[in-house]
């Protein structure tokens, strides 16, 4: 039998009561509820390779209020002629059931990758990554060189807080996973505290192959001094900003400094899909 009202009112009178009278003065209603909820306020921008247009590049993405996700069909599939595409658009789509079936795993991400993976029958392979809100944290797992930036505003200016590391096993090489590829459980598993206010930028390597996590900061600061709240302007310019460098022949991007570091000559942009999502994190 379901308690009364009065019976509740009471209770509680008799709980309030009990601990003023042993000195637990600040024992209040609003004590009982104090956790904050965090949501994502998202836009994103995708800009296929100019050679890729026809059919929409071989990226994909999902985003919702509590998770984002980016991935990029590997292109070497095409010379099998597969189209890379294939696989990560399914693998969004499939990372977006598992966690529309099961909310209570974004504190676990890399449990939506491996879901994900087991049910994606097309062939070829990807690289991913997620991230996640779960209470006051921003859950991560990302697999190859997808990767994420997280952005802190300190003295009204947006400072770089934390940049993912890529998985590569050699140049131009990411970890993957497909239908042939790495074992889903390579993936990553981080974990972040967060403020309203923080601004997450995901990207496939499109993004991070032509500007650093230092030259999408001064783009985060030239946008938001007129459009402070609006994401979708954000990942568009950023995307458009990573376009441009991409072709440019002269740039000595960051794939370009890899490439050095590995002693093999390259000089310019990287021309590839561009796919960029900007959050912000709000309270609600």
């Amino acid at each position: 039998m379901r308690p009364s009202l009065n019976y509740l009112r009471q209770l509680r009178n008799q709980i309030v009561w009990s601990a003023s009278a042993i000195g637990l003065t600040t024992l209040t209603q609003t004590n009982f509820c104090t956790t904050k909820e965090y949501y994502f306020n998202y836009g994103s921008h995708m800009i296929p390779h100019p050679e890729k247009v026809h059919k929409g590049g071989e990226d994909a993405l999902f985003a919702d209020k509590k998770i984002l996700v980016v991935a990029d069909g590997v292109g070497g599939w095409a010379d099998l002629g597969i189209d890379p595409g294939l696989y990560s658009k399914e693998l969004c789509k499939k990372l977006e059931e598992a966690f529309k079936q099961n909310p209570e795993d974004l504190k676990n991400p890399k449990k939506y990758i491996i879901a994900a993976h087991k049910v994606t029958k097309a062939k070829g392979s990807t690289t991913v990554c997620v991230v996640s809100i779960n209470q006051g944290d921003l859950r991560s797992s990302l697999v190859g060189d997808s990767g994420y930036a997280i952005y802190r505003k300190i003295d009204d200016k947006y400072q770089l807080n934390f940049k993912s590391t890529e998985q590569q096993k050699s140049f131009n090489f990411p970890y993957q996973i497909g239908s042939e590829g790495d074992n889903p459980n390579v993936a990553t598993d981080e974990t972040h505290k967060i403020q309203v206010g923080d601004l997450v930028v995901l990207g496939t390597d499109g993004l991070f192959d032509n500007m650093s996590a230092q030259q999408i900061q001064v783009v985060i600061e030239d946008v938001t001094k007129t459009e402070p709240n609006n994401p979708q302007a954000l990942a568009k310019s950023i995307a458009n900003y990573a376009y441009r460098l991409s072709l440019d022949p002269k740039y000595n991007s960051p794939f370009a400094q890899h490439a050095k570091q590995s002693r093999l000559r390259y000089m310019g942009g990287k021309s590839d899909d561009i796919t960029v999502i900007v959050a912000f994190i709000n309270e609600q």
